[in-house]
């Protein structure tokens, strides 16, 4: 190979996917975009959709009729050549086909298998039928992504972003590529069940989660404990009495819980604009420097002091949670008449220029279109084999290296001989005995260097992997605690915690040695705070040739663009891409979640990226470095519409507060006892209507009858038609009452579906967490993480381990190289 000539990571690694659900299809293209043959059986007669032109996008697929005998034995010699098999035709279908892992592992011993059932195998959900829907209903998704609706508790809000399975997706491929990594290392076979309702509980952790005691400040929405604990219930308990005057009035209290540099602005076009300037010793006053505001609220009696202020009098304008309601009235009011004085895209503008996360609400349509987007490669344009050139989400994460480059994307190809074309990898002898077990990335050291959710997140994976993972954090932190500590104690799980100033020049030495021992550093630095640090990847392959670093941006594409310098927030991205004003509307757009939406999934596919940069290193393709951005996450997350073009029409897509589904077979539906998910296919409809003892197969007749049955009597009803499925719309704090388990109590997967572990923290809190049950495979046990430990916890220790002596760390200590401790942080969580 001469110096110019590459390959990409995964060439010669042949991937099959069987079944049309949108989760393993999307695993099966997070694997194509980087040089997989990909080959993905579709059923006879399917009807297309234009997501199909970003999912099918560098694959083969092939129509095959399972029922047929020829074509199953087809699917099967497939199945025989493949590396990678993903499962995605739901439970127990694979085995009618003689596709299942027994079967295949006969004859391709070293296959990796991954399943994508809706429901982990033999938990009590597993043989529900697994709609979107359906997932999402059961895990709280319908009833905890909305700010209010954990303490509402009234009608559900559907969601049309298909969160199940774009994070299954992700979790799939994810595993699919660590198994891959676990082959070469080992020789064996590996086997993964990624369940969807895991991977969904895996994007809602902060919200699941629950630290009792905390301060008031931590708590969402912010109000009055009096009323999340005694007015709230009550009215929760209430809700079917109430009148919609009576809910806009809760409604209306609640919103003015909302911070003011965290909301929607109406702009002088009538355009709204987006601002995320909380919490932040720099953004909050640059955000009010900009309209021109922070003097004159200084002058009225506001201060600007460190968001770990504890106490103080309620005018701290870095302290948005710590700020009074006169003062958050009065910031409010004047931002608001503010806005009116200029269009949304000036003040847009504005903001970038300083620095302030700030984005105007668009359309999904709008994004596809907007220029940035384009030019960085976020947005891209494919010719696609059958329906022309098509507007699509760009590579999802890009991997460039001397030797291994990320493929240009192309499109999908059918194809009606069933047989493997291009070279097959040839993997290296197997480094260890094929009879090591345990954690299968145990003896691996990532850095992370990253904050707030994307980045530590993907450091996190590896942590659940048994990766040895060392955060290090700066001698201050600029975001406030709600960001590094609250944030942290679910994403900085199972790490270890060291300070560090890499704006000293030992520091930076200190950081190379740390280097050399490592395998992957993952950080979310902007090019010129990267380079200034000395960990460009550039500099860090100097250190470390064989290192494989990972930058996550907040509007970075695969050819960067002009917008890669820009710092921006989850929420700033649900904004700019459309989520919000899907969830809402463009004139009344709605966060839809917190971090579960775009955070998490950019995460998860960072660590993706990390895990496949890994798998080219190991077959010779030399170290990389790997990018990716919450633009990037905020597509995949809505992958089904950000799709565009000749002509290209979905189904009318349900979008607002008051959605409630897809039509009659897909909806929500009020029963005797509570809300439920009613899914089947469109066809089913009038089996629904005849086995309920409806009149017609309408919404009106179908929802009169079922108001009069419990949703047990009314699932039962509905047994008999094969795909259809009734559940119970779930709230999160009824899943965590019920999935937790008590201190060391093992994790019973035939008891239930998933589970959260309650636990003490070096906090101080009892703290509920999600257990890590989305990776789950024969050969390692399922076991909660260590607490998040508060930065530089571990310093002393981690540095003994590169040759730091007592008496030079207590040098390095007073020199203010390194520290045990944040001065600023006087509790764990600020109070």
């Amino acid at each position: 190979m001469t110096k110019t000539e590459t390959t990409a990571p995964l060439t010669g690694i042949r991937v099959l996917n069987y079944g049309g659900l949108w989760a393993g299809r999307v695993a099966a293209v997070l694997l194509a975009d980087q040089g997989a043959e990909v080959i993905e059986i579709q059923r006879p007669g399917r009807e297309q959709r234009p997501e199909d032109a970003l999912l099918g996008r560098g694959k083969t697929i092939v129509t095959l009729d399972l029922t047929k005998r020829g074509d199953s034995e087809r699917a099967q010699a497939l199945a025989a050549g493949a590396d990678i098999v993903f499962d995605n035709l739901g439970p127990g279908r694979a085995q009618r086909f003689g596709l299942d892992e027994a079967r295949v592992r006969e004859v391709n011993p070293a296959v990796v298998y991954v399943s994508t059932p809706g429901f982990a195998s033999g938990s009590p959900m597993a043989d529900t039928p697994a709609w979107e829907g359906t997932v999402a209903a059961s895990t709280g998704v319908y009833t905890g992504i909305h700010g209010t609706g954990p303490v509402l508790g009234g009608t559900p809000i559907f969601t049309a972003v298909p969160m199940a399975s774009a994070y299954g997706g992700v979790h799939a491929a994810v595993a699919a590529t660590i198994g891959l990594l676990q082959r070469i290392n080992t020789g064996s076979g590996q086997s993964f069940e990624v369940p969807l309702a895991d991977a969904v509980l895996s994007a809602m952790a902060l919200l699941a989660m629950e630290v009792e005691g905390q301060p008031q400040r931590y708590d969402l929405p912010l109000i009055d404990r009096a009323m999340t604990e005694v007015a709230f219930p009550i009215f929760r308990s209430l809700q079917p009495h109430l009148s919609d005057a009576q809910r806009a009035k809760l409604v209306s209290y609640l919103s003015q819980s909302s911070r003011p540099q965290f909301a929607n602005y109406r702009c002088a076009d009538g355009r709204m604009i987006f601002i995320n300037a909380v919490e932040h010793i720099l953004h909050s006053t640059a955000c009010l420097q900009v309209m021109g505001l922070l003097n004159g609220l200084v002058a009225e009696g506001m201060v600007v002091a460190s968001p770990y202020q504890e106490g103080g009098e309620g005018n701290n304008i870095c302290s948005s949670t710590g700020m009074s309601m006169k003062w958050v009235a009065r910031m409010r009011a004047v931002m608001e008449a503010k806005f009116l004085e200029k269009p949304a895209a000036e003040w847009e503008q504005l903001f970038r220029k300083a620095g302030v996360p700030a984005s105007v609400v668009r359309t999904t349509e709008e994004w596809l279109a907007w220029p940035p987007a384009r030019e960085a490669g976020i947005v891209c344009q494919i010719e696609d084999a059958d329906v022309g050139m098509v507007t699509q989400a760009g590579r999802f994460l890009t991997i460039e290296g001397k030797a291994c480059n990320s493929p240009p994307l192309k499109s999908r190809q059918h194809a009606a001989v069933t047989q493997w074309h291009g070279p097959r990898t040839e993997f290296p002898q197997a480094a260890v005995p094929s009879a090591t077990s345990g954690k299968p990335l145990a003896g691996m050291r990532v850095l992370d260097l990253s904050n707030v959710i994307a980045g530590p997140a993907a450091a996190r994976v590896f942590a659940e992997l048994g990766a040895e993972v060392i955060r290090i954090d700066p001698p201050a932190p600029f975001a406030g605690p709600r960001m590094t500590m609250w944030f942290g104690i679910d994403v900085n799980q199972g790490k270890q915690a060291l300070i560090l100033d890499l704006k000293s020049a030992k520091g930076r030495e200190l950081l190379g040695q740390l280097v050399k021992g490592a395998d992957a550093i993952i950080h979310n630095f902007l090019d010129r705070s990267a380079e200034s640090l000395g960990i460009s990847d550039a500099q860090l392959k100097v250190l470390n040739p064989n290192i494989v670093s990972c930058q996550i941006s907040a509007w970075g594409g695969p050819t960067g663009g002009p917008l890669k310098n820009d710092p921006a927030f989850d929420p700033v991205l649900q904004a700019a891409t459309g989520i919000t004003a899907r969830y809402g509307n463009p004139g009344a757009p709605v966060l839809h979640g917190l971090a579960s939406c775009v955070d998490y999934i950019t995460g998860f596919t960072a660590a993706l990226g990390v895990a496949q940069a890994l798998v080219a290193r190991k077959l010779g393709r030399g170290a990389a470095h790997v990018r990716t951005s919450l633009s990037m996450g905020a597509q995949l997350v809505q992958f089904p519409f950000v799709v565009a073009g000749n002509g290209l029409l979905g189904e009318p897509e349900p979008s607002g507060q008051t959605a409630v589904g897809y039509g009659t077979h897909y909806r929500q539906y009020q029963l005797r006892d509570g809300a439920a998910f009613l899914a089947c296919r469109s066809s089913d409809v009038t089996a629904i209507a005849e086995q309920l003892g409806a009149r017609a197969a309408t919404a009106a007749d179908i929802g009169g009858l079922l108001s009069g049955l419990t949703v047990d009597e009314a699932a039962s009803r509905l047994k008999s038609i094969a795909g259809a499925s009734l559940v119970p719309i779930r709230r999160l704090d009824d899943l965590r009452a019920e999935s937790t388990l008590a201190d060391a109590e093992p994790f019973d997967g035939s008891r239930m579906s998933f589970a959260m572990v309650r636990s003490r923290h070096s906090s101080g809190h009892r703290i509920t967490l999600p257990l890590p049950t989305w990776y789950r495979s024969p050969s390692f046990s399922i076991e909660a993480l260590s607490g998040a430990p508060a930065p530089g916890s571990h310093s002393r220790r981690i540095l003994a381990g590169i040759g730091v002596t007592d008496d030079a760390f207590n040098d390095l200590i007073e020199k203010g190289v390194v520290a045990e401790r944040w001065e600023v942080l006087k509790h764990y969580l600020p109070r």
